[in-house]
């Protein structure tokens, strides 16, 4: 709390809202005293500063930020407009708030209401996370592909047993597109998101962990789809339908259990599938990747695709396959969700 009252008064109110440490205030004549150095020592204990002036305020915010604090700072009057500019993000009230404060911040609370602080901040940070999850899922599910397209020449396989053809690769990015944007886009925030510190400003939208995962799982993914592959190939080889067939479906259920299980770094899939259980979008995309999967394997499409239909223990098998390929990961979670709750 940074404000002009006296000090008796914004400790009083701060009291009554919860304010931590609204014993200790800071005057603008004790921030005379001190330097820089000083000051940001100061502030990590201190919540609030009475008798201020537009030169304190932006000393209070550059010593947050030089403390490697992001600073959020709200104000309405001329006064603020010098250290809403000089925060990471400004804020402003639209109604009550002056012309020049409004001109400063970086965002304008149009109903002056400081809940929609906290809302905006939940969404922003629910926006950021499905932007991450949708870019590890693009990694994840063109490792798959790519690998396919390399390994198959190592292995010396005729090119027209191939199992992806160009054609099969259309096909694959019909599937994916719509499943990363219209799914995991959607999302809604994960049940720690308020809970968890500022990210780093220097953090890369793609990290080395997300990456790490994202490159994992896509090796598993091609191992399944592949492996059956090969494996139902080598049993058959006049049969490279049927191998090709089960191969690209493993990889389209996949594509579907791997939004439900990246849809949070920490929640089980249960429980995400929960809380989308009523998203007619979400059932929409999954009821007509599965239409898409029928359509290959039992229509005449097929032999446009150069793929055939598969039995009952086939699909069995595709399934499971896939499953396992994926859901593996709900186990780390799991490991993950224990450790949290031991710390």
């Amino acid at each position: 709390m940074i404000t002009g009252d006296n000090g008796i008064t914004a400790a009083a109110i701060a009291k009554k809202i919860g304010i931590k440490n609204c014993e200790n205030i800071i005057t603008g004549d004790d921030l005379d005293k001190m330097d820089d150095a000083k000051l940001a020592e100061c502030i990590k204990d201190v919540n609030i500063f009475s008798r201020v002036i537009p030169e304190h305020k932006m000393r209070i915010v550059k010593a947050f930020k030089e403390n490697g604090e992001v600073v959020a700072m709200t104000g309405d009057g001329v006064n603020d407009a010098a250290a809403l500019k000089y925060a990471d993000i400004g804020i402003a009230m639209g109604k009550r708030g002056s012309e020049v404060s409004r001109e400063a911040a970086d965002l304008i609370l149009l109903d002056d209401n400081f809940s929609t602080i906290v809302s905006t901040i939940r969404d922003g940070r629910r926006i950021y996370d499905n932007i991450r999850k949708a870019i590890g899922y693009i990694f994840t599910i063109h490792i798959p592909i790519a690998f396919a397209a390399l390994l198959a020449p190592i292995l010396n396989i005729n090119p027209t047993s191939l199992l992806l053809l160009p054609l099969h690769v259309v096909l694959l990015e019909l599937v994916i597109d719509p499943t990363c944007s219209i799914v995991l886009e959607r999302q809604p925030a994960e049940s720690n998101v308020m809970k968890r510190k500022p990210r780093d400003t220097k953090e890369n939208i793609l990290n080395r962990r997300t990456l790490i995962k994202s490159v994992i799982q896509g090796l598993v993914i091609f191992a399944a789809s592949f492996g059956m592959y090969v494996f139902t190939l080598n049993n058959n080889p006049e049969n490279v339908e049927v191998a090709r067939s089960m191969g690209i479906v493993i990889i389209i259920l996949s594509n579907l259990f791997l939004v439900q299980v990246n849809s949070s770094e920490r929640d089980s899939a249960l429980y995400s599938i929960s809380r989308l259980r009523k998203d007619k979008v979400m059932w929409a995309v999954c009821a007509l990747t599965i239409l898409l999967v029928g359509i290959i394997l039992y229509t005449p499409a097929k032999e446009f695709l150069k793929m055939a239909s598969l039995s009952g223990n086939q699909i069995l098998t595709v399934i499971v396959v896939s499953a396992v390929s994926v859901f593996w990961y709900e186990i780390v979670k799991g490991f993950k969700r224990i450790k949290q709750k031991e710390v």
